[in-house]
């Protein structure tokens, strides 16, 4: 069997130490593994805060002509 790549986000505590707990495959063997920790430090990013949409907001702010249904004649000779 070729090896099993599992990535998981952990926190490191004030003691600096990683607890790891991990649900290995069902298809993977028993016996001894091992293991390769790789540490890539994360920032945390904050969303900007964002104003919720209201709905019509946008009222009167468009408007359609009367004759909006009405046959155009550039297409009078398809109909």
């Amino acid at each position: 069997m070729g090896s099993t790549s599992i990535t998981r986000l952990v926190q490191i505590g004030q003691d600096h130490r990683i607890h790891v707990e991990l649900d290995v495959p069902a298809d993977f063997p028993e016996g001894e593994a091992q293991m390769t920790v790789k540490l890539n430090p994360t920032t945390v990013r904050e969303r900007p805060n964002r104003t919720r949409e209201v709905f019509g907001k946008g009222g009167g702010k468009s408007w359609m002509s009367d004759d909006f249904d009405a046959p155009l004649e550039d297409f009078a000779e398809y109909m």
